[in-house]
């Protein structure tokens, strides 16, 4: 049971952001919402074929904050909250995509899929970083290897959605 527990506390942390994305869309008037998306991710709001600068833009500035968040004294305990705000986006830029209609493949195939393993890496990434005081028997076992590999498939991903992009906006 303690080796499944971070799994589990991930997994909850996952589903608790996405689900509390798609309620803060449902909450949240329809122009604020294209505002927040604007701010963040503004791929979503663009007719055309996203450039590269902009498609690693908005990955780029959540590992600059990540890796603050990892290297400060007091910060590095809420680096798991990089993590789940990805996931409340992902969830309210979800609920955009679907009640846009004409968006359901840009949808299925290329939002959905990266986000949830941008967001899953994240988590795994900083809960590995930084495991939390309750895991202490986690802390001497703490692999670099494994974060580097995990950040290795984060920008391999980046790269294969760079690839992907053009065919999903052909759709």
């Amino acid at each position: 049971m303690t080796r499944s527990f971070p799994l589990i506390f991930l997994l909850g942390l996952l589903v608790i952001g996405y689900l509390g994305g798609l309620w803060l869309y449902s909450k949240m008037p329809y122009d604020q919402v294209e505002k927040v998306i604007h701010w963040i991710d503004p791929r979503l709001l663009n007719d055309y074929v996203p450039n590269g600068f902009d498609s690693i833009l908005p990955q780029l500035v959540t590992i600059l904050l990540f890796l603050l968040f990892a290297t400060h004294l007091i910060l590095k305990y809420m680096i798991l909250l990089i993590g789940t705000m990805r996931a409340v986006f992902w969830g309210i830029s979800s609920g955009y995509l679907i009640a846009q209609e004409t968006e359901f493949w840009a949808y299925a195939l290329w939002w959905f899929p990266f986000q949830l393993i941008y967001c899953s890496l994240l988590l795994l990434i900083g809960f590995l970083l930084v495991p939390p005081p309750s895991s202490q028997q986690l802390n001497n076992n703490r692999s670099f290897k494994v974060i580097g590999l995990l950040s290795l498939i984060y920008i391999v991903l980046i790269g294969l959605e760079l690839f992907v992009l053009p065919y999903i906006h052909g759709l």
